[in-house]
């Protein structure tokens, strides 16, 4: 590696370090009023939501391997 790109990963790497820096440090958690929840605490409630998305998915899944394997000959 010649010394320019040596520097310039220094850099990016010093600056990605000092952003994690200021996010940690300047994004501290905020207490949430009281009778409000988040929303993990609301998605976990609600399963309901997430079955729908997964059952959804492997649907589409199933549909795409379906549409690119080739078709049978049924004189065969």
């Amino acid at each position: 590696m010649n010394k320019r790109s040596l520097l310039t990963i220094l850099a990016l790497v010093i600056l990605l370090t000092l952003g994690w820096v200021l996010f940690r440090t300047l994004n501290t958690p905020a207490a949430l009023p009281a009778g409000e929840e988040d929303f993990r605490a609301w998605f976990w409630d609600k399963r309901g939501l997430d079955l729908v998305v997964q059952v959804l998915l492997v649907f589409a899944g199933a549909l795409g391997i379906a549409a690119i394997l080739p078709e049978e000959d049924e004189d065969a």
